[in-house]
């Protein structure tokens, strides 16, 4: 019978590790594969170069400044996603008047497609016909007004924006289905023993969230730094390469430069960087459960 289970067992999972290896990892091998490899088209023939490739991409230094541009947009956008969707789902915990539908329209910049909500923002930015320089001309600072997605000083801050607004609901529902499931029992005796609201939430509310809080934050992390569509559409990278992120700048090096083997050298770091940060938000995980 446990021979027969097992063999049920592995037939049942036998289809998701296929498709994993179709998808995942062959991929994989295949991008290490082409990052050992000049693959420039104004070099000639692709030819094998080995580890010499991710030497030269890092002394580039165009790669540490992506880089630095993913860590600065992944934090930023990650951290703010992250306490806008918790004070967002503190505040729609509480019972009041129209709570559902006020729920119900905060989610929906999570639900709009990403390039509908890229597009969006573009229309709001735009410097002649924007919707921001006009409240801010209606204001009486016209000559405020400027070029946010053209100037390198604020294009970054601008994408930020709105990649919080667009992703910030995710969070705030994740944590809104925890809030629920805090027992009410715990704030009672916390009131009956003269705690204020403050010493609730880092005693109680906190502690009990902790591990969907830390989930939050690692899937927040992971789909940022792969988040492609927003600073796209928004900038395309630019200007003058102030905005460009990992995914952006391997389109580039793909599909407008035609060097698969930089590309993948890229992707190869990204991968890295990626993996690092999740073992470490993982272990984190796994260390508070075990305390």
């Amino acid at each position: 019978m446990r021979t027969r289970s097992t063999f049920l067992g592995y037939m049942l999972i036998g289809p998701s590790i296929l498709l994993l290896i179709v998808l995942l990892f062959i991929p994989l091998v295949y991008t290490v594969q082409i990052s050992l490899q000049d693959t420039d088209l104004s070099h000639g023939a692709p030819k094998w170069i080995g580890l010499a490739g991710y030497v030269d991409s890092w002394k580039d230094g165009e790669l540490l400044k992506v880089f630095m541009h993913s860590t600065v947009w992944t934090v930023c956008v990650a951290f703010f996603q992250v306490v806008i969707g918790l004070v967002a789902a503190l505040l729609l915990n509480r019972k009041f008047r129209f709570r559902w539908l006020v729920r119900a329209m905060v989610l929906l910049p999570w639900v709009l497609p990403g390039v509908i909500a890229a597009l969006t923002w573009r229309l709001v930015y735009d410097s002649q016909f924007g919707f921001l320089n006009s409240l801010i001309a209606k204001l009486g600072f016209g000559q405020h007004a400027t070029d946010w997605l053209g100037t390198p000083g604020l294009a970054m801050f601008s994408v930020i924006l709105a990649a919080i607004w667009k992703g910030f609901p995710f969070a705030m529902l994740m944590l809104l289905a925890a809030l629920q499931s805090v027992p009410h029992d715990q704030y009672e005796a916390a009131k009956i023993d003269g705690a204020d609201g403050l010493r609730q939430f880092i005693h109680i509310t906190l502690p009990s969230i902790s591990g969907v809080l830390k989930t939050v934050i690692m899937l927040v992390s992971i789909w940022t730094f792969n988040y492609f569509e927003m600073i796209y559409i928004l900038t395309g990278g630019g200007p003058i390469r102030s905005t460009h992120i990992a995914p952006t700048y391997i389109y580039e090096l793909s599909f407008g430069h035609f060097n698969f083997g930089e590309a993948s050298r890229v992707s190869v770091f990204s991968f890295i960087f990626i993996f690092l940060i999740s073992l470490f938000l993982i272990r984190q995980m796994h260390k508070n459960e075990r305390n």
